[in-house]
């Protein structure tokens, strides 16, 4: 209750001794608490910073009679994240990294990719380098892998088609429909 005229106790006239004592007994409290925060969010920051990423299958190809679902990474984050952390890609199943241009000596290594991988380095669906089999890599120094020339790159489970330099690749959208039908029977 406050009565008019009067000071809240809270207000009450203190020295610098009862204010630093105060202080003292709110870092006693708070401290703890922040700590404990700071320790929660990294730890939860670092859990999602290594789950593997579910993409929508967006784009289909079709090799040798043999057809591959794919997702689409394109944003710079899903483009950095790849296929990091997956413990197995079925094998009709990959990845289609979108560069959104033309880069020359593109680079693309296996750092903490789990699985073996067939990299195809494309340009306007023409095959212009292939790694094949290039093996994962949990610890730097990872090699590095450079394609001449790509404005997309796949990625395959390793040695289910045998891609060459110079092909033309049949990739095409998959429509919404057809997507959201073959997802649902996963």
């Amino acid at each position: 209750m406050h009565v008019a005229g009067r000071r809240p106790i809270f207000f009450k006239k203190r020295s610098i001794s009862d204010w630093y004592t105060i202080a003292f007994r709110l870092m006693n409290i708070l401290g703890p608490v922040a700590g404990a925060l700071v320790v929660l969010c990294s730890g939860v920051g670092r859990y999602l910073e290594t789950r593997p990423q579910k993409l929508p299958l967006e784009y289909r190809l079709v090799y040798n009679h043999k057809i591959f679902y794919l997702e689409v990474a394109t944003k710079p984050e899903e483009l950095s994240k790849g296929l990091k952390w997956r413990s197995s890609l079925p094998s009709d199943r990959g990845m289609l990294f979108n560069l959104g241009k033309q880069y020359l000596h593109v680079p693309f290594w296996m750092y903490h990719v789990k699985i073996s991988l067939d990299i195809v380095y494309l340009q306007n669906n023409v095959v212009t380098a292939v790694v094949s089999h290039a093996p994962p890599c949990a610890k730097n120094p990872c090699p590095i892998y450079y394609g001449k020339v790509a404005t997309h790159v796949l990625e395959l489970p390793s040695g289910v088609i045998h891609i060459r330099v110079g092909e033309k690749l049949d990739i095409k959208h998959i429509p919404f429909q057809g997507m959201h039908e073959h997802q649902s029977h996963l």
